[in-house]
């Protein structure tokens, strides 16, 4: 590898990506001094390197590292990730740079490629909030009713819904599944904005938590708690499926960033705080946001989201100004650029599906596709 008078890589091999455009973003990269990005841009060249030997494809969440988002074949969010898991086409190896239940996803969409993951303790609040357990448990108790399970829990969790969702697309599965009763698991702050705007007489109850050894759902319909005792059903990990990031927005920020920015658009994900939620413009996931933003004319923007949204932001609309107050998740956090280049190179941490959860989990994803075709 050598370096012409401007300090860039010059290269005979034929790469995957536009590395004009990945070296001129890095070496503008604000947190990164001459020495930073030089070793940075070497770690990229080699991810590129052997992605070529290895005929592999990067997909990569939108709140990932900015230089493993540059690097990465395909980003979005979790939706956009699902859809391309199914269509990896002849690449014989898949590198999932996104917490462990989507490379779960992928592998399970995708069930004859290797998946290989940077950080295999990359998890979720979420994911760590609800068990299988408690599902069936819920289920004992609610035998009729339709079980619609955010897409933030891993594969075993998965197998036990009638369909799966993501922030892009709850509303349409929320109302289109049938069932006089719908249990939504979790995270509840998600549902509760998304049942904003879900007005068809049916029962609607929320998962929030295991409160004091019982199960707590809260009850849409006649504004109500349901608890019922665990009966030595195994507790989660956490004790509420929410976003750790999300969940620490506030309306304070809101009415700072209004006030100190001048911000005209504050764009808001499901998973905030329904009293943050109320104060945004627009409430959806991360791809919504970006849609919405085609259509808009804001040029000042406060979004509330994970911070490294900022990156498909600003190379969407250079011409408008993103401000956040940077909350970042510290799960997505754990995958690496050597992380990912080591799991690549050395074929590490694999993520596989207990064959006894495959078919429950894939029928979940694949409701959520057949309810929003």
């Amino acid at each position: 590898m050598r370096y012409n008078k401007q300090g860039l890589f010059i290269r005979n091999l034929k790469m995957v990506v536009d590395w004009t455009n990945i070296e001129a973003r890095v070496l503008d990269y604000h947190s990164f001094d001459d020495l930073l990005a030089e070793k940075t841009l070497g770690v990229l060249w080699e991810i590129d390197r052997v992605r070529s030997e290895k005929n592999a494809i990067i997909l990569a969440h939108y709140y990932q590292i900015p230089p493993i988002q540059m690097v990465a074949d395909f980003k979005g969010d979790s939706l956009a990730l699902a859809m391309k898991a199914k269509e990896i086409g002849d690449k014989d190896l898949v590198v999932s740079s996104t917490v462990h239940f989507m490379a779960e996803m992928v592998k399970l969409l995708s069930p004859d490629k290797k998946v290989v993951i940077p950080s295999s303790d990359a998890s979720c609040s979420i994911a760590e909030g609800i068990n299988a357990s408690v599902i069936q448990r819920i289920r004992e108790e609610f035998p009729k009713a339709a079980v619609v399970g955010y897409i933030n829990t891993t594969a075993t969790v998965k197998a036990e819904f009638d369909s799966v969702c993501t922030s892009a697309n709850a509303e349409q599965v929320v109302q289109r599944i049938p069932g006089k009763e719908v249990i939504l698991v979790p995270d509840h702050l998600f549902f509760r904005n998304i049942l904003k705007k879900v007005d068809d007489g049916r029962r609607y109850l929320t998962y929030e938590g295991v409160v004091g050894g019982s199960i707590v759902l809260y009850d849409h319909f006649d504004d109500s708690e349901f608890r019922f005792p665990l009966n030595g059903t195994v507790a989660p990990l956490l004790d509420k499926g929410t976003c750790i990031v999300h969940e620490d927005f506030t309306p304070e920020h809101v009415k700072e960033y209004r006030r100190r920015e001048g911000v005209d658009l504050v764009l808001a994900h499901p998973e905030v705080r329904t009293d943050v939620a109320e104060l945004a413009d627009k409430v959806g996931g991360t791809g919504v946001m970006m849609k919405f933003l085609k259509d808009s004319s804001a040029q000042r923007v406060l979004y509330l989201s994970e911070c490294d949204l900022a990156v498909p932001l600003v190379e969407a609309y250079p011409s408008k100004k993103f401000v956040t107050p940077c909350l970042l998740c510290p799960y997505m956090k754990k995958n690496t650029l050597d992380g990912l280049l080591y799991s690549l190179r050395e074929e590490v941490d694999v993520v596989d599906v207990d064959a006894e959860v495959v078919e429950g989990a894939r029928r979940s994803l694949e409701r959520m596709f057949e309810l929003t075709a």
